[in-house]
């Protein structure tokens, strides 16, 4: 992607992220490249995935992948570097899903956010990153 710059603004994100091969995350203006995932970490999602979707056969739910953008954080308004799209390890989302804009690639309503802790993410997973999946 080629983050030279030093602040982005929510579109120029999104117009980067979906134009890109690699997977990004923005915070508050920043993009930041997203490392791979262990084996372990692997194992623990798909173990978790199958878990959850089996807890929701038969319910108004649905399990969502490690692909699906979520927008988390205050309301956005246009042009504004403030927020946070991660790719969560797991999202559920009950009723109609609702998204971001007509791309319907960053979800705006999930009722579960999931997240693997590794050594190298925990801190800001349980801190800062938790407290905005809360809004």
């Amino acid at each position: 992607m080629g983050c030279a710059r030093s602040t982005y603004t929510i579109e120029e994100y999104l117009r980067l992220e979906r134009a890109s091969e690699e997977r990004h995350e923005y915070i508050d203006g920043q993009i930041y490249a997203m490392a791979g995932e262990s084996l372990a970490h692997s194992r623990i999602c798909v173990t978790l995935a199958a878990e959850i979707r089996a807890q929701l056969k038969g319910k108004p739910c649905e399990a969502l992948s490690s692909n699906m953008k979520v927008r988390s954080g205050p309301t956005i308004k246009r042009d504004s570097v403030a927020g946070l799209f991660s790719y969560a390890d797991l999202v559920v989302v009950c009723g109609r899903p609702r998204f971001h804009d007509e791309h319907q690639d960053v979800l705006i309503n999930p009722t579960a956010i999931f997240e693997v802790l590794s050594p190298t993410t925990e801190a800001f997973d349980r801190g800062d990153k938790f407290l905005r999946y809360r809004t």
